[in-house]
């Protein structure tokens, strides 16, 4: 069978990558377990292999010749691409650079930024650096320009539904604020009645959707991050949504979501005035009402 062998630093791995999550037979590869190598289950299947078995591995190496190693399967892996599954092996680091004759030398290293949005700026200041050694440094979309297609596509998508969302939040607090002003059109009345000015009944409609907003935003914010914090510990299982899909190696439906509290500024604030924006409209009616009429309104 035709493998792409990797050999990976166990530790670091941990901190780069999900594949420490998808293991359903055995464990994860360790530091010092040179002997011993992980595969998908889509290639046990394959091959017939089971845990603890041996198999062979054969790549050529770097002077030319036939390098060859025999591992012990450790752990058997199965993530939502069942291409990933059955194309992907796993060693130590030093185990595939003794079996190809590399020595120290790697062909990759794989940083990971806490913030995506600082990739092209890393990758800029990394360049000049490493032209000095004749290495390249390529943010991931240039590696994966499908999957920053998608991510674009997501984007868009999400603009639509977000503002799709605003209109329909703000049309329902403008119908509560609405049925509010339906249910004290008496009150309004005596109050008119008595002498209030009409800005300052449009000011107290307003004060209250402030209010009610406030109040919404505390308990729905609050709500939120705990299913985020939740879902982000157990992880969110879409598995359902991505079997034997494989446009994107190593795919998983097991989502992790992160609670990020600047993605929440811009929405808040834009959902928060266009709340109280469109409370004007039912506050400038509260303020038209004819004392008289409204007093004798049921």
């Amino acid at each position: 069978m035709g493998v792409v062998l990797y050999g990976i630093d166990p530790a670091l791995e941990r901190g780069i990558t999900i594949l420490h999550r998808t293991f359903v037979e055995g464990a994860a590869l360790e530091a010092g377990a040179d002997r011993d190598i992980v595969i998908g289950r889509r290639l046990a299947e394959k091959l017939g292999i089971r845990l603890g078995e041996k198999l062979v591995v054969m790549a050529p190496g770097v002077a030319g010749e036939l390098g060859t190693a025999a591992f012990r399967v450790r752990g058997i892996f199965a993530t939502e691409s069942s291409a990933f599954d059955g194309a992907m092996v796993f060693v130590t680091l030093p185990a595939s650079q003794r079996m190809l004759g590399l020595g120290q030398r790697v062909s990759s290293i794989n940083l990971r930024l806490a913030d995506r949005v600082e990739v092209d700026g890393v990758a800029a200041r990394l360049t000049p650096l490493l032209d000095k050694e004749g290495l390249v440094a390529s943010p991931w979309p240039r590696l994966l320009p499908r999957v920053a297609d998608m991510l674009g596509l997501v984007r868009a998508i999400r603009t639509v539904i977000v503002a799709v969302f605003f209109l329909v939040v703000a049309l329902a607090v403008m119908n509560t604020v609405f049925m509010a002003v339906a249910e004290r059109t008496r009150e309004f009345g005596v109050m008119m009645a008595l002498g209030t000015p009409p800005d300052a009944v449009v000011r107290m409609v307003v004060y209250e959707t402030v209010v009610l907003m406030l109040v919404a935003s505390v308990i729905g914010y609050a709500v939120g991050a705990s299913v985020v914090a939740l879902f982000g510990s157990i992880g969110l299982d879409l598995s359902g949504f991505y079997r034997n899909y494989s446009a994107i190696p190593g795919l998983t439906g097991i989502v992790y979501p992160q609670f990020v509290a600047g993605n929440l500024v811009g929405p808040g604030i834009g959902l928060f005035l266009a709340s109280v924006a469109v409370s004007l409209y039912p506050a400038a009616k509260a303020a038209r009402l004819e004392p008289t009429a409204a007093i004798r309104h049921t």
